[in-house]
């Protein structure tokens, strides 16, 4: 049954716990906001849990943080890349607003998330110097961005050593456009739905590329448009991972895209970049055939691609 609070009651419920789950230490410091967010005419979805979850090693000391941009509940089951940071001695920490499609259109909701991180890492100092920024797809886009930011405005006195993207969409230009495609196309239906809400979303936030491209190149944490963005500048100290498996026949057959309705372009082109900057440490990782959806289903698109024991291991070799 579903519980009716008082009209004034309704703007959020707070929680701030600490307890003992499955031999770690859980900081649970979440916010429940009801009512929805819309994204295009007919698409909306509630509003997720905000702020964030941390997870401690037994020694509750960290030497460092794995940093994920999604809620989790403090109850739920480690997935192995947390695992594996945990027994490194790492601790792992989910931050969110309370979109879960969240694109940081916002710079308020940037600050947002920065002032969680800022008050973790004020907890536990010898983090500052040792966060590993991590996240999946849009959460990969939100990674770069918040990097972005943290550069830009100093006051947070924190940005991170590392960061892993996993086929992530950085080029809003060609996002767009390949989002646009694949709801006129309406060739499959996932890829369809999707591609109208994102496009429709880009535009309700920047107009179009057409109209108003500055914005797009303003906005990408990448652009080939503009491959002096000044984001760049703000990577070029970073240990930078970007994987991707660029299955292009099976994009093909099962959502008619082609090599530019796919991330690793974008991928490519942003490792390719920082390389030539002199950026030794950002690197591309293309995977062949690892791409499984947790059901067992072909999907390139996933985080399996990435190998998790190896990420850690690279990263806390890093900062042992």
């Amino acid at each position: 049954m579903k519980t009716h609070y008082p009209p004034t009651f309704l703007l959020f419920l707070f929680f701030f716990t600490s307890i003992q789950l499955h031999g770690q230490k859980v900081v649970n410091a979440l916010s429940y906001e009801e009512g929805t967010i819309t994204y295009a005419d007919g698409i909306s979805l509630p509003k997720t849990p905000f702020g964030y979850t941390l997870i401690l090693p037994d020694s509750a000391d960290p030497k460092g943080l794995l940093v994920f941009f999604h809620a989790q509940s403090p109850e739920a089951p480690l997935d192995s890349i947390a695992q594996f940071a945990i027994d490194k001695n790492m601790g792992v920490l989910y931050l969110a607003t309370n979109n879960r499609l969240e694109f940081f259109f916002e710079k308020e909701k940037m600050a947002e998330v920065a002032s969680y991180l800022k008050t973790v890492v004020g907890d536990y100092p010898a983090t500052r110097l040792n966060l590993l920024f991590a996240g999946m797809s849009l959460e990969g886009t939100r990674a770069l961005k918040l990097t972005h930011f943290l550069k830009e405005h100093p006051k947070y006195k924190v940005h991170p050593k590392a960061i892993v993207i996993c086929d992530a969409p950085l080029d809003m230009i060609r996002f767009y456009k390949e989002a646009k495609r694949a709801g006129e196309l309406n060739f499959q239906e996932a890829a369809a739905n999707e591609g109208r809400w994102v496009s429709a979303y880009l535009e309700n936030n920047l107009g179009t590329p057409d109209k108003n491209r500055a914005a797009y190149r303003s906005y990408s944490p990448y652009c080939y448009d503009q491959p002096e963005n000044e984001y760049l500048n703000y990577l070029d100290d970073v240990y930078i991972r970007a994987y991707t498996e660029p299955d292009v026949d099976w994009w093909m057959e099962t959502r008619r895209k082609s090599y530019y309705g796919m991330n690793a372009l974008d991928l490519a082109a942003l490792i390719n970049e920082l390389n030539i900057r002199g950026n030794e440490n950002a690197r591309l990782v293309n995977t062949q055939n690892k791409g499984y959806r947790p059901d067992g289903s072909r999907h390139p698109h996933s985080w399996s691609i990435v190998d998790d024991k190896e990420v850690v291991e690279w990263f806390t070799g890093m900062v042992e």
